[in-house]
């Protein structure tokens, strides 16, 4: 019956920057899919050991690059697991035979040279666990050769060589624009070579000469034409799956059909702009004849015809089985630092919150007002979050009872390295240790004191450079944090961020309850809703300098330690929840609902959003360990946000900064606000009611 012929199968060769690339599209893209994604790979005939190979562009679904027709493109399908257990339970055969089969059987012909890759990707570990499948059909019977493989230098003449070689070359040449690569199968009649295809095969049958098959073997020879006997030289993989589709699809079945296995010493581009390449020889080519199994001989089974696909990649102690790939080793530390930073928030996306913008949080610019115990905690909140663009102002240095409840600090920022009493600036400290935390993060500091109302300024020239310098980093940024010590402190910025409409959360403490709130934006900026106030509209009275005649605990923010980590997160998942709605800081205030409690929202509410509802204010206490959220609207006499503050600032900004400072009863604000004719207006109503008589009261 002749000898068997033996198969040389492939080996895979992948690129590191594939498996990136992979869990990365993982994280971002496919999330909990388990469906098969396409992919594509190579080959070529090169000398070697037949190699399948990937890098990180087989993963881009596009057009194969047509002038790479030195390489035959094989196209694939990648499945990954979400987990090791159903990567080890998948029944392999199972999953080769269902995916492989149906193509084959509808006369696909790239699944003659196509493949599978099983994964599962361990993306908190950077490790990649796979296994590649190159399919081949299985017949009932070894495939034999009933005569002697023979090198075609041999069994032809020079000239039938020299043909043969030209006929291969023209085809390539003929096929450059039209195929993916270089065809791996043709047809032949020693007068041409065609692509292999049931019309090609018909076409060249016609003409009534001898026909026979090849294809580009990968395979490396033993030995040299001429240096050595061919037969019993193995084949290579791709051949199974030629002689299986002669059979299913060409009706050969039960013949000797011959086939050339091409084996060029390399295979080399073709550049269809140049002349005079030369043809390469194909002298090391060998011929073999093989008898095609009869297509039931494919089919496994008695009553449920069933077809068996091989092709698993042996691993590293050449044995059936998956391998892992170790991508840690491959990765820049400030790489993976920057991956595994992000790697909470991309999970969440997967199930949990679908609609999560990590990208728009990535590069939100947020002003971060005090650098102290608040502004260190929302820091490090915000970089959970995925921020990472964040500039602090304070005007304080790190003193060595920092360290201990503001959390960005260390004993090293309290030395006087400067020389100028005290630590290290607040700002300059804090923003240098983000980058210890992380390490993509883009932290600036600006040491500056803000201008306080009833905070008298003389120096006029140092007033407007920084009255300058503070409204540019609010025009600048996305998010305003107000996290300072006192009232007064907290009034410019606020006037700021509702004269350029910029969202603003406060956070304030106290010695065991907290305030966080947002503002309402820009009163000259039109809403469908009832602006909502900021932390000034509650005030009747002007802020004034809070600073005098108090004790040192009064000075201080004196306040229990548990309550700045709770505050610092609320402001920052309020800002989170804020940005993810379609009216930002315009955001309406949810309704009251008294009397139910609801642990969940739908969504549906104007006032909320994907991550929930979004109140105007949170005021929480550990003395009761409860929280309120109340919603106060804008007032129109406010001396924060008011359109007559706003429009003043708009018009001199300089002159209303020293003005306010330079007035220590507060009257200037009072003024230009309204609030001072809206106390008048008030004290006439109750003068009015004082009229009344005992008579009118009871009528």
């Amino acid at each position: 019956h002749g000898s068997v012929v033996r198969f040389v199968p492939f080996a895979s060769t992948v690129e590191s920057s594939f498996w990136v690339r992979y869990c990365q599209e993982k994280l971002d893209t496919i999330k909990l899919s388990e469906e098969p994604i396409p992919i594509t790979a190579s080959y070529t005939v090169d000398g070697s050991s037949p190699r399948l190979q990937l890098q990180e562009s087989s993963l881009q679904n596009s057009d194969w690059n047509k002038s790479h027709n030195e390489f035959m493109k094989m196209k694939g399908s990648l499945r990954g697991f979400n987990t090791t257990e159903g990567f080890q339970k998948a029944d392999k055969n199972q999953v080769l035979r269902d995916w492989f089969t149906p193509q084959f059987l509808a006369g696909d012909l790239s699944s003659l040279t196509s493949f599978l890759v099983l994964t599962f990707a361990d993306l908190k570990n950077h490790k990649v666990l796979y296994w590649f499948a190159i399919p081949a059909l299985l017949p009932g019977d070894s495939i034999r050769s009933p005569k002697e493989q023979e090198w075609i230098s041999k069994a032809w003449s020079e000239e039938t060589c020299d043909t043969f070689s030209s006929n291969v070359d023209a085809m390539r040449r003929a096929n450059l624009g039209s195929y993916d690569g270089c065809p791996p199968f043709f047809v032949s009649d020693r007068d041409r070579c065609l692509p292999l295809s049931s019309e090609s095969y018909k076409e060249v049958a016609s003409s009534g000469k001898d026909v026979f098959f090849g294809f580009f073997d990968p395979t490396t020879s033993s030995s040299a034409a001429g240096a050595g006997d061919a037969n019993g030289q193995p084949m290579g993989w791709p051949l199974r799956n030629l002689i299986a589709y002669l059979s299913h699809h060409l009706e050969l079945g039960g013949q000797q059909v011959d086939i050339v296995s091409c084996r060029p010493q390399r295979l080399r581009r073709i550049y269809p702009e140049k002349e005079g390449q030369g043809v390469p020889s194909l002298k090391n080519s060998i011929l073999i004849t093989v008898k095609v199994p009869e297509k039931e001989s494919y089919a496994f089974g008695v009553d449920e015809k069933q077809y068996k696909a091989v092709g698993w990649e042996l691993n590293a102690r050449s044995k059936p089985g998956p391998r892992w790939v170790n991508l840690r080793p491959l990765l820049d530390d400030k790489l993976l630092a920057i991956q595994a930073a992000d790697l909470n928030l991309k999970l969440m996306k997967w199930r949990m919150i679908p609609s999560l913008d990590v990208a728009m949080l990535q590069n939100t610019r947020v002003l971060i007002v005090g650098a102290g115990t608040l502004g260190c905690s929302v820091a490090r909140v915000l970089l959970a979050w995925g921020i990472r663009d964040m500039t602090f102002v304070d005007n304080g240095k790190v003193s060595y009872s920092n360290p201990v409840r503001q959390n960005l600090f260390t004993l090293e920022d309290c030395r006087d390295e400067e020389g100028g009493g005290g630590g290290k600036p607040k700002a300059k400290a804090a923003a240098e240790a983000l980058h210890a935390v992380a390490a993509d993060v883009n932290s600036k500091s600006i040491h500056l004191s803000i201008p306080m109302p009833g905070h008298a300024e003389t120096d006029i020239e140092k007033l407007t450079g920084t009255v300058e310098q503070l409204d540019n980093l609010v025009q600048e940024c996305d998010v305003v944090y107000l996290l300072t010590d006192t009232r007064e402190s907290r009034w410019l910025p606020t006037v700021m961020a509702a004269v350029y409409d910029k969202p603003l959360i406060n956070a304030a403490l106290g010695l065991d309850g907290w305030l966080v709130m947002r503002h309402g934006g820009s009163p000259s900026v039109t809403s469908d809703h009832v602006r909502l106030g900021c932390y000034f509209c509650n005030d009747v009275v002007a802020p004034d300098n809070s600073m005098k005649n108090r004790t040192l605990d009064q000075q201080c923010t004196v306040t229990r330690p548990g309550l700045a980590p709770v505050a610092s997160s609320m402001a920052v998942e309020l800002m989170v929840a804020l940005l993810h709605h379609s009216q930002k800081e315009k955001a309406p205030a949810p309704k009251p609902n008294i009397g139910t409690f609801a642990p969940t929202t739908t969504g549906e509410d104007a006032s909320s959003c994907a991550l929930g509802v979004i109140p105007h204010q949170i005021r929480g206490s550990l003395v009761t360990y409860t929280m309120m959220t109340p919603t106060v609207p804008a007032f129109s006499c406010c001396t924060g946000c008011s359109p007559g503050v706003v429009d003043e600032y708009k018009k001199n900004k300089v002159e209303v900064v020293h003005q306010a400072c330079k007035s220590l009863d507060g009257s200037y604000l009072e003024g230009i606000s309204g609030l001072t004719a809206f106390r008048e207006a008030e004290a006439s109503k109750l003068v009015d009611m004082e009229d009344w008589d005992d008579d009118e009261l009871s009528m």
